[in-house]
């Protein structure tokens, strides 16, 4: 993997291209009610309930339900909220709310409350009067540490504006999320499965892209099959195609739109007579035209996999309405960097692709993504082809748009009450946030929508009302076939985990190079990848060895055994095979040597090894390095070997050469020496020979039959 400087400051090739912000509704005169001011998510902030009160029944989020209205409190904080918000998102503003919700609650709590002696708390009406007491009950309450944040940062400002001295209070610890990486083999093998998904989808787009030429697909290479009724059902549901097709465009051409509704479709027909008929369903007629929501979970989830970045940044940093799509990359002229569409023009020496998208949690800062031009599963063309894919939805969002833009002016220039102006604003900015989005699809309701990030869980278990996401689609059919096979389940993961899967795979991939991790996940600095790693790779790799470890030493004392190889294969590699098993039994029933070699049959040895040996009798002279057909050498065999070379060299200087040159102890030498070398590392071998001369030269090993020799 290499790491390449990139220009981020593309703004001096876009000349020309402005970006608009949406304009709010005009300001309100209310002073607990006001617009924010963000280029994409608006915000309409409605404080009066914090005024008035609200009897609301609680719903499951916490600290929700009634509470009693503050209006000297709430006007105090608004102007320090509206300061805050003014550049914010959606999301944030909600959790500012949620969090002032959460306090007004608390303060009803605590104000309902007598000590001992009867006396009741006088009632909270501005923050001059905010105490440690407060602060205590909410941390009695396990308020999280966000919304005492929030409280915290909007009552000490509106103190700041009251020239009052701010709270001390010591905001709680996170909660740390408990995030299990699922070992790397099972991310392996969903990633797979993903990118066969999308293989799948990619040709079953090529397929519909032939029936709306009007051609006749042919059955593809990997569907053949010798039985006849495989090519006859292919072709039956290729004609059944061309039915649906045609009369969706027919139903395009009559009506002029793009995406025609369901009546439309069925003009006038009861749906199940046109499906018992002729074949004609809605649902397929669209799939024809345009992607499905498991086409946009299918195409997304490749692209997550592949690029590491968070889900949100592919969501919403990745601008599918940035007017440049493709421009060329400015270090390298083999490379162009795909914005948001697939490159029009025809380039064949162009290698690769690249992608880019802004992160919000960096403050917009610029993510890219490479990827091979030829590999179809890379992160930049499957959102080349997904955006062509939904090209003409897009320009459908476009037309609605424009029809809620001029309704919206129309409202503000006849002085409509503001929330019919708020909500017709509300509907232009989704449409546009729509425009943006890559990920369209058409829904079962005949309608345009895409992937948001906030409710991943859309499809329902048969029969059942749950719903689970796509992902514990893939697992499930990954778990279905490993508990066949009997092998660990896999956890449930969600969309956020893939990208410490990727960051794991980029770290082992690189052998350990951070650096490489840190181009791959588009940190700014080392510490960032060096805290990431640690936290979301390290930490829970450590943990799972650890889990592991323990899951298994339980299982083996149940057998009443501690085995310490078997332990050690069951933590590092898995459970051992039935083939495994025996070689380790017979490994375990091998006789040790005085060279700590393994003898298959120590009752036979061979003549020129021991040519007076008895029958029935153990071998003697354990001469097992004179190729013994019976020797067999094992890892702890080095230190015994490194001993019988050295006793041998030791006995080569202390006899006579005429003595020694008769001997088989020179042929001994030599294959000892050849073991040494071949079968163990230099390092450990160089470390035992040294052991065992200076043993046998200091006189604490005494060399067997060297004084009959002399």
């Amino acid at each position: 993997m290499s790491i390449k400087n990139k220009n981020k400051d593309y703004l001096t090739q876009h000349t020309g291209v402005e970006l608009v912000p949406l304009r709010a509704p005009e300001k309100s005169s209310d002073p607990l009610k006001f617009w924010t001011n963000h280029p994409t998510e608006n915000f309409l902030v409605d404080l009066n309930v914090f005024a008035t009160g609200e009897n609301q029944p609680p719903t499951k989020a916490p600290w929700s339900g009634p509470f009693s209205g503050r209006a000297q409190l709430i006007a105090e904080v608004a102007p320090v909220l509206e300061a805050r918000l003014t550049f914010a998102t959606t999301a944030t503003c909600r959790n500012y709310t949620f969090a002032l919700r959460t306090f007004w609650r608390l303060f009803d709590q605590l104000e309902s409350k007598s000590d001992s002696s009867g006396r009741v708390l006088q009632r909270l009406a501005s923050v001059r009067s905010l105490t440690a007491l407060h602060e205590e009950a909410a941390k009695q309450a396990a308020i999280d540490s966000t919304r005492f944040g929030h409280f915290l940062s909007v009552a000490n400002d509106a103190r700041r504006l009251l020239r009052l001295g701010l709270l001390h209070w010591t905001i709680p610890k996170p909660t740390e999320p408990e995030r299990q990486l699922i070992p790397e083999d099972q991310a392996k093998e969903i990633r797979i499965a993903v990118k066969r998904a999308w293989r799948a989808v990619m040709h079953k787009w090529e397929r519909l892209d032939a029936i709306r030429r009007g051609e006749l697909p042919e059955l593809p290479s990997e569907l053949q099959s010798e039985d006849p009724s495989v090519a006859l059902q292919y072709a039956t549901e290729n004609k059944a195609l061309q039915r649906n097709w045609a009369h969706f465009e027919k139903c395009q051409q009559r009506t002029g739109q793009i995406l025609p509704s369901v009546l439309q479709l069925l003009d006038g027909a009861p749906r199940h007579l046109l499906k018992y008929h002729e074949d004609i369903d809605t649902t397929t007629m669209r799939a024809i035209a345009f992607p499905t929501v498991e086409e946009a979970d299918i195409a997304f989830h490749m692209a997550l996999i592949g690029s590491g970045w968070n889900p949100s940044t592919l969501i919403v940093g990745v601008d599918a309405s940035t007017p440049d799509r493709v421009f060329q990359h400015p270090k390298d002229t083999k490379q162009n960097v795909l914005v948001l569409e697939e490159q029009e023009a025809a380039d064949d020496e162009l290698e690769e692709v690249s992608m880019q998208g802004s992160k919000r949690r960096a403050g917009g800062r610029l993510q890219f993504c490479v990827g091979l031009k030829k590999n179809p599963a890379s992160p930049p063309n499957v959102v080349a082809a997904y955006l062509h894919r939904t090209s003409a939805l897009r320009e459908e969002l476009r037309r609605q748009c424009n029809l809620a833009r001029i309704e919206l002016d129309r409202l503000r220039d006849e002085k409509k009450p503001l929330p019919e102006i708020a909500s017709q604003f509300r509907r232009y900015q989704t449409i546009q946030q729509g425009i943006r989005n890559v990920w369209l699809y058409v829904d079962t309701q005949a309608k345009i929508n895409w992937l948001d990030g906030k409710e991943w869980a859309r499809y329902r278990v048969s029969f059942s009302d749950k719903k689970v996401t796509y992902l514990d689609r893939v697992t499930s059919m990954l778990n279905a076939e490993r508990a066949a096979r009997g092998e660990p389940q896999i956890s449930r993961i969600v969309p956020s985990d893939m990208r410490d899967i990727f960051a794991r795979w980029v770290h082992l991939q690189s052998g350990g190079n951070v650096l490489a991790v840190m181009h791959a996940l588009g940190h700014a600095t080392l510490r960032s990848t060096d805290a990431y790693l640690t936290n979301n790779v390290l930490n829970a790799e450590s943990d799972d060895t650890a889990r592991l470890f323990m899951t298994h030493l339980f299982s083996e004392l149940e057998h009443g055994r501690i085995d310490l190889t078997i332990l050690a294969q069951l933590v590092r590699h898995g459970s051992l095979s039935p083939e495994m098993e025996a070689r380790l039994a017979e490994y375990r029933a091998l006789l040790r040597s005085r060279v700590k070699v393994g003898c298959a049959d120590p009752k036979h040895p061979p003549p020129h090894v021991e040519p007076d040996h008895k029958d029935g009798r153990w071998c003697r002279l354990q001469h097992c390095l004179r190729r013994c057909p019976h020797a067999r050498f094992l890892p702890e065999s080095l230190d015994g070997i490194a001993m019988r070379v050295e006793e041998l060299a030791f006995m080569a200087e202390a006899l006579p050469l005429e003595t020694w040159m008769q001997s088989p102890f020179e042929a001994e030498l030599s294959e000892g020496e050849y073991l040494l070398n071949d079968l163990y590392p230099g390092p450990a071998v160089a470390n035992a020979r040294a052991h065992w001369r200076q043993q046998i030269a200091s006189g604490k090993h005494v060399v067997p039959g060297l004084r009959l020799a002399v």
